[in-house]
């Protein structure tokens, strides 16, 4: 009998409790759930709109290989539009604007680095590689204001030689031969002793004189 009693007080107090709070609880959980549901949810569609960017880049890669570059513009375009924040659609813009740039179309190449520029990738690796592009492509255009302006922005301190030895391209490109030797010295002091392109840089300065 008592034990009977025991039993119907812990059943009365679940009873009390549920009333008071089973709302509450049942919300909560409902909460959790949605919320997992959710973050499964948005995993499945990132990785099925992955292997659509992948898909189109792989697409990229073979009209590059094939020199089709109306249809390279296209595709990157369409790949851009599609997937904007991608690291498929930023590596896209730069073998467009290469492929452009290898084929005479400028303006194209410009305006594929620019938009990766404005893309707002945090990678800064990739970023120094789109403005060295950039300057590049703004040097043949023989706009060397604007090269010296990409090559003056921040960059990580890994790429101070490629961008000291490009402004002093430019700035032979300019007239200017003083500023130009200047820039492939301080190039060199940034160069590592085994590096590839020290012997390039030294062979144009060389060729500045004294």
């Amino acid at each position: 009998m008592a034990f009977d009693l025991q039993e119907q007080e812990q059943i009365d107090w679940i009873k009390t409790f549920w009333a008071q709070w089973g709302k509450l609880l049942s919300a909560v959980v409902l909460a959790v759930l949605l919320s997992y549901l959710g973050y499964k949810g948005w995993q499945m569609y990132r990785a099925a709109e992955s292997a659509k960017a992948a898909t189109i880049y792989t697409q990229l890669e073979q009209q590059v290989q094939a020199g089709a570059l109306d249809k390279v513009k296209a595709t990157a375009a369409a790949l851009q539009s599609a997937h904007p924040g991608s690291a498929y659609a930023a590596n896209a813009a730069l073998l467009a604007a290469k492929a452009a740039f290898d084929k005479g179309d400028l303006a194209f190449a410009r305006a594929q680095l620019k938009w990766l520029l404005a893309s707002g990738q945090q990678d800064e690796s990739l970023q120094a590689v789109a403005r060295l592009r950039l300057a590049t492509v703004l040097l043949d255009e023989r706009q060397y204001d604007a090269a010296l302006a990409e090559l003056a922005q921040a960059h990580p301190a890994s790429f101070d030689t490629l961008f000291l030895d490009l402004k002093g391209d430019v700035l032979v490109a300019r007239g200017d031969a003083s500023g130009a030797r200047d820039s492939y010295k301080a190039a060199l002091a940034k160069a590592s002793p085994d590096a590839t392109l020290r012997d390039f840089i030294q062979t144009k300065l060389d060729s500045l004189g004294n």
